[in-house]
Order: structure tokens, then C-alpha cells, then sequence
């Protein structure tokens, strides 16, 4: 039998990460850029953003200028929120909704319910005392 390779230690997975956040600034990817972070902020929360972007300024200066002007252009170009703040007029074709109403009304349970009356439950049960005994005693 062949042994298990170890798993990576985190120092090994995080050099791993910020090589490729590296290499998807060399190349302007900001697909791959918008996921490694998205991955990095999931494993490290985003108060480690700071140190990251000093970390990968201080090698890749020209690729944090550009994910920085990039980013701010996506968000400037995101659409409008598709719904309207604004209380609108319900439409006249479609029908006025209803609210749910239930058969027979819900009310607090007053006891219990029953206990399952599998055969190891009751065989179990036969070793409890039963709740007189517990109050006599």
C-alpha cells in the first residue's frame, strides 16, 4: 500500500494563493482575480485585505492600480436595482392575493404527543419507573 501524501501545511496553501492572485494581476484577469479573492476573504475574512493588498502591491504595484481602477469600474457600470423603491399601483389584470387560511386552527399543544410504540421502546420503558412510583417515592 502506497502512503498518503501529507496535506499541504497553511503556510504552503497560502503562498499557493497569493501566487495566483499574483499571476491573475500579471495577466489582467478579472474573472480569476474577483474569484482568488473571493476564496481569499472566505479563509482569511476580509480584515486580512489590507495586509494582502500591501503584500501584493509591494511585488505587483502596476496589477493593484489596475484591479483598483477595474473594481471601481465594474461597480460604477453595475444596472439599477431591478426592483423599484417606490410603492407601485398593483396591476388591474392580476388578481388581489388572498392570505392563507388553515382548515382547522392551530392551537398549543395541551399534552404531549404519544410516545412511539416500537417493541425495543417499550421494552426499554419497562425498566423506568413509572411516574406514581416516582411521586410516592
Amino acid at each position: 500500500m502506497a502512503p498518503r501524501p501529507s496535506a499541504p501545511s497553511p503556510q504552503a496553501r497560502r503562498q499557493s494563493q497569493l501566487l495566483g492572485l499574483q499571476a491573475a494581476l500579471a495577466s489582467r484577469n478579472a474573472q480569476l482575480m474577483s474569484q482568488l479573492l473571493a476564496q481569499w476573504v472566505h479563509r482569511h475574512g476580509v480584515s486580512s485585505l489590507p495586509s494582502l493588498w500591501a503584500e501584493l502591491s509591494a511585488v505587483e504595484h502596476e496589477g493593484c492600480s489596475w484591479w483598483h481602477e477595474h473594481s471601481n469600474t465594474a461597480a460604477q457600470l453595475e444596472p439599477a436595482p431591478l426592483i423599484d423603491a417606490s410603492p407601485a399601483e398593483p396591476a388591474a389584470s392580476t388578481p388581489a392575493v388572498r392570505p392563507l387560511r388553515l382548515a382547522t386552527p392551530v392551537t398549543a399543544a395541551t399534552r404531549p404527543a404519544p410516545a412511539p410504540t416500537h417493541p425495543a421502546l417499550v421494552q426499554l420503558r419497562a425498566w423506568l419507573p413509572d411516574q406514581e412510583s416516582r411521586r410516592a417515592g
